[in-house]
């Protein structure tokens, strides 16, 4: 065992020097990157439409490439779909990563030989780091149970299309799918619900020492886990250490997850997208991810009050400031070129480069003029659970606009773990951290431009069939929690027959 715990270590010491390295000179990193995407991209189309010949430093390259939304790159994406080569990288993609991403539009994302590196080495990184920096590594000698989106592929002429976790997945060394569970059989089966039965079967006869999920569907194993076992987790599952969460702003229910997963263990967040994976929890202690400096994409970045503007800022990873609220922008060896992938990001440390997820710029309510964040929304109900000893399972906030001529209000739909024992103070408390996190709320509803929020509880598993019903049972899909329209809302009620405010 001491033989194997320092061949563990000599392996793990050897492999972090990639990070290492990046950690070095983070700006030279991203520079050499930028100049090697532009002379492997001036002899594509997009290249030559925007003459990467001439490109010499950042200045030109910022004058050259445009920012982009999918929309505005599509035209580009088409011409691949028709079978075209070095469209926006050299040769065709070997698969398009499918994504609705919070819309219901179906993205195709290039995904190339070389940017594949990204998706299955990167995520590397979060582990590597973990291990190396707290010389832990027991979490190494069992199986990792990932939570993916089924293993179904699409044909889109001579391109294989599936979402960005199927790929991964899919694609990861022989040696690595020895430590992932379920395999690629499980993760084909249809209906979700099976799915989840028979990962159930499958794990609870290994020794799981990791778990990757996003909060929605892991709540869901969990609580099946247990209604089919009737065991606890700790009982089946002895040595479990690390839990790795991506995607989103996770503090809102890990309570709840810690009722089941009743041991202790740590929790390091993640930030993989369909683009690439971009960033990793390095600091047990502090959250805050380490942006992936040196794996195929070079980061823009745009303050968020500034990107739709004509002369926005567009600055690159040397002159970021931190607690600045900034719109993402990549520019991958996918052949993605200025482009703005919708999340925001805000920079705790510079040195390291250490962002948390702010949000998307897609992602609010602004039908009073208030510009609510999803991350003012996260923030205000993890804060506000917590003081009333609840759990959130899950949530979404939409404006509610009366035809009647009565005051419209926030309408908060709250799927609770654990009940509040008082909802009406609840709700009043809730309504006062967004008014003191967000001074435009709080002057609508003073003046009674707006009523206070109200919430509309969800019954148990109640995102979880919403989910079902709309299509979105991928293992990595989630609810959007801010949306500025009534839509989804709607969509919720009707489904879960939701007719009462309470």
């Amino acid at each position: 065992m001491i033989f194997f715990d320092s061949l563990l270590a000599l392996v793990i010491k050897i492999k972090h020097r990639q990070v290492s390295n990046m950690l070095a000179d983070p700006v030279a990193c991203q520079e050499k990157l930028m100049n090697e995407l532009v002379h492997t991209g001036k002899n594509t189309l997009f290249g030559r439409d925007h003459f990467f010949s001439e490109i010499k430093n950042y200045e030109d390259f910022k004058k050259k490439v445009p920012l982009r939304n999918y929309e505005e790159l599509l035209p580009y994406i088409e011409k691949i779909k028709s079978g075209e080569a070095d469209v926006l990288w050299r040769g065709r993609p070997v698969f398009f990563g499918k994504t609705s991403g919070t819309t219901s539009k179906t993205k195709f994302i290039p995904v190339t030989k070389d940017s594949l590196k990204n998706q299955v080495d990167a995520p590397q990184y979060a582990a590597l780091n973990y291990a190396s920096c707290y010389k832990k590594y027991s979490f190494l000698k069992g199986k990792a149970l990932l939570f993916s989106d089924g293993h179904f592929f699409e044909n889109v002429n001579g391109i294989r299309a599936a979402p960005i976790s199927t790929i991964a997945n899919s694609c990861v060394p022989g040696i690595y799918k020895w430590f992932r569970i379920p395999s690629d059989k499980i993760n084909a089966i249809p209906e979700y619900e099976k799915r989840i039965e028979a990962m159930i079967n499958v794990s609870a006869r290994k020794d799981i020492r990791t778990i990757v999920a996003m909060p929605v569907w892991l709540l869901v194993y969990l609580r099946a886990l247990k209604r089919r076992t009737g065991k606890e987790f700790k009982e089946l599952y002895p040595n479990f250490k690390l839990l790795l969460l991506s995607g989103m702003y996770y503090e809102p229910f890990l309570p709840e997850i810690k009722k089941y997963i009743n041991m202790p263990f740590d929790v390091l967040e993640t930030y993989p997208s369909t683009e690439g994976f971009i960033a990793y929890q390095d600091r047990l202690e502090e959250r805050g991810m380490q942006l992936v400096l040196n794996n195929g994409i070079f980061f823009e970045f745009v303050p968020v009050n500034e990107l739709y503007q004509k002369d926005a800022k567009r600055i690159s990873l040397k002159d970021v400031e931190p607690h600045v609220n900034y719109a993402l922008v990549l520019n991958t060896n996918a052949g993605l070129w200025g482009y703005i992938n919708g999340d925001t990001v805000r920079f705790k440390t510079v040195s390291p480069h250490r962002i948390e997820i702010t949000g998307r710029t897609a992602q609010y309510i602004s039908a009073f003029g208030e510009h609510v964040t999803e991350e003012e929304t996260a923030k205000s109900i993890s804060e506000t659970a917590n003081e009333f000893g609840a759990t959130i399972v899950e949530y979404t906030v939409a404006p509610n606009i009366k035809e009647d001529g009565t005051l419209p209000y926030h309408e908060w739909f709250i799927e609770f773990g654990q009940m509040p024992e008082n909802l009406d103070y609840f709700t009043e408390k809730l309504d006062n951290k967004i008014c003191f996190r967000n001074f435009s709320y709080k002057d609508v509803v003073v003046h009674k431009a707006i009523n206070p929020l109200k919430i509309t509880l969800v019954p148990s598993g109640g995102f979880e069939k919403f989910l079902r019903v709309t299509g979105k049972t991928g293992l990595q899909q989630k609810i959007q929690h801010v949306k500025n329209d009534y839509q989804l809302a709607q969509q919720l009620k009707d489904i879960l027959s939701l007719n009462k405010q309470l």
